[in-house]
């Protein structure tokens, strides 16, 4: 959905994603190491993203940032915050996905973590915000338990463990 949330942690800023950002979005989605951390795991055309994005911008209960540098304003990615539940105030956070060509200081993935967090915490409301994480995404792990997800339990879809975690206000 169109929104206006942003947020700020350390050294990166969230923005709300736009129309001119899908293209870079849809190229960083396909690289084959970054597609390995989706559970649909084809690459996208140029037709299926626009497709999405506008599917996306009717959705009320979707949210999707940029991530750029606070120093030059330079987009290094990209995460959401999804199947928000003003009910049950919970939310999904994932779609994380970092152009590590453009960024090889450590711990960014973590302030991206805790900053989308944040958001969803603060400005949206919710007091529950959960993921789900292949089991071998080492580095994701890492990230979100020091963040402060829990694991809650794992099972088996498409012949991959994935680990379902939660995150409390």
């Amino acid at each position: 959905m169109f929104h206006k949330f942003e947020g700020k942690y350390d050294k990166i800023i969230l923005e709300p994603l736009k129309k001119e950002d899908i293209e870079d979005l849809r190229l960083l989605r396909n690289k084959k190491e970054n597609r390995e951390c989706f559970i649909y795991q084809k690459e996208i055309s140029k037709e299926e993203q626009e497709k999405w994005f506008e599917k996306y911008l009717e959705k009320e209960t979707d949210i999707m940032f940029v991530v750029s540098l606070k120093e030059d304003k330079r987009p290094i990615g990209y995460v959401a915050l999804y199947d928000i539940n003003d009910e049950k105030k919970t939310c999904e956070f994932g779609r994380i996905i970092v152009d590590k060509t453009k960024v090889l200081e450590k711990g960014i993935g973590t302030q991206i973590t805790k900053c989308c967090c944040d958001i969803g915490f603060e400005k949206l409301g919710m007091n529950m915000i959960y993921l789900e994480v292949f089991s071998d995404n080492i580095p994701a792990l890492k990230t979100y338990l020091k963040v402060g997800f829990i694991e809650r339990k794992r099972y088996i879809k498409n012949n991959k463990e994935i680990i379902y975690m939660e995150y409390f206000k």
